[in-house]
């Protein structure tokens, strides 16, 4: 009789096996892929030029894609609910001159992004085209 019961675990036991390594071979390639991620941020400008009072922003949300490998994917900021760009704006204008309007290209606002914090990960910004910043 326990022979018996032993040989009806058995297939169930190998069942399971073969189940869980199939699952990880899944994730591991699942995750070593690199994917291309579009998300939206928003931008919130401090630390503002001497003189000045308020800074207004053509499009507070830009549309931001990187590539991104697996497991990164599930870290911050791409996790979080609030995806928030800071922008000093002391930095962003320094190298166009003294001003009350500046506005760059998606190309441009991808160099600065990629020199302060968001690293080699970002690709490019979707949208907008141009984003002004207006100082008063």
């Amino acid at each position: 009789m326990a022979d018996k019961t032993l040989k009806q675990k058995l297939p169930s036991f190998s069942f399971l096996v073969c189940l869980a390594i199939a699952t990880a071979g899944w994730f591991i390639v699942t995750f070593s892929k690199d994917y291309r991620v579009t998300m939206d941020f928003k931008v919130v400008c401090y630390d503002l030029p001497e003189g000045k009072q308020s800074v207004t922003v053509s499009d507070t949300v830009v549309s931001l894609s990187f590539n991104q490998k697996g497991f990164n994917y599930l870290t911050k900021p791409f996790s979080s609910k609030d995806k928030v760009i800071y922008i000093s704006v002391n930095d962003l204008i320094k190298p166009k001159g003294k001003a009350t309007v500046y506005a760059y290209s998606n190309k441009e606002f991808r160099d600065f992004l990629m020199h302060h914090g968001f690293g080699s990960e970002l690709v490019s910004v979707d949208s907008p085209e141009v984003i002004t910043f207006y100082l008063r």
